[in-house]
């Protein structure tokens, strides 16, 4: 069988950034005012309309679904310069997603009428509207795809080395730690806290990572990457 790349390789990123930075000056004027708000602050909330988007100008702000009994399932972060809370553009349907701000942060409201007056004011902005739309649709549709095809493990693997890719795109090559708790881990790879527990364990004693209270520094990327989505399968040669 012909092999495939591994899932590492492709542009996704759990942390969206900077993908609209370009318009970031445009939207300061049009929208006028800027509002500052706190962490853990609620923008859109699952099963409620959400009447307007929002442009990040600072700060994290987590996406997420929460069951009725209280877990919650994180799907991605976006970071500045960058739109969220786009089920407004569906019209009056309710909102799928949770999204709230995991630091302080600033951001411009944006109407529908906004919109408009940014891609008159700059036509291109409509087509890299509609780009930007199909990076959080595929940022989706690999984690929808993700929690079919993978076990725990694949799915945690594929996180850490995503993470850290992330960040040395950012330019951080300082540290292979991530700062995450195993709660937070659970929640982005959709695993109870006691699966995370397992496998972190796995992981140090075949020397992939390190453990520590609130963080795990990757050892061994590489090792990683082969219990990754894709590098596990391929490597056993199926």
């Amino acid at each position: 069988m012909k092999q495939t790349q591994t899932i590492i390789d492709p542009q996704i990123s759990y942390v969206i950034e900077n993908d609209m930075e370009a318009y970031r000056n445009l939207f300061l004027p049009i929208c006028t005012t800027k509002y500052a708000y706190s962490k853990d602050t609620i923008f859109s909330r699952s099963g409620e309309i959400s009447p307007q988007m929002y442009f990040l100008l600072e700060g994290i702000v987590k996406v997420y679904t929460v069951n009725p009994n209280g877990y919650i399932r994180i799907l991605g972060y976006h970071r500045n310069n960058t739109f969220f809370a786009m089920d407004c553009l569906c019209g009056e349907k309710s909102a799928v997603v949770t999204i709230e701000s995991i630091t302080p942060v600033e951001v411009l409201p944006v109407s529908w009428q906004e919109l408009r007056a940014a891609g008159k004011a700059d036509p291109r902005f409509m087509e890299d509207l509609v780009r930007y739309y199909g990076s959080v649709l595929r940022l989706m549709c690999f984690d929808a795809e993700s929690n079919s095809v993978c076990d725990a493990s694949a799915r945690l693997a594929t996180f850490l080395c995503l993470f850290l890719r992330y960040r040395r795109q950012q330019g951080d090559t300082r540290s292979n730690a991530i700062f995450l708790t195993q709660d937070e881990l659970a929640s982005a790879v959709n695993a109870s806290r006691i699966q995370i527990a397992r496998i972190c364990a796995d992981f140090k004693n075949k020397g992939l990572i390190q453990c520590a209270r609130g963080a795990i520094t990757v050892l061994d990327q590489e090792g990683l990457e082969k219990i990754s989505k894709y590098g596990g399968y391929y490597a056993a040669g199926k």
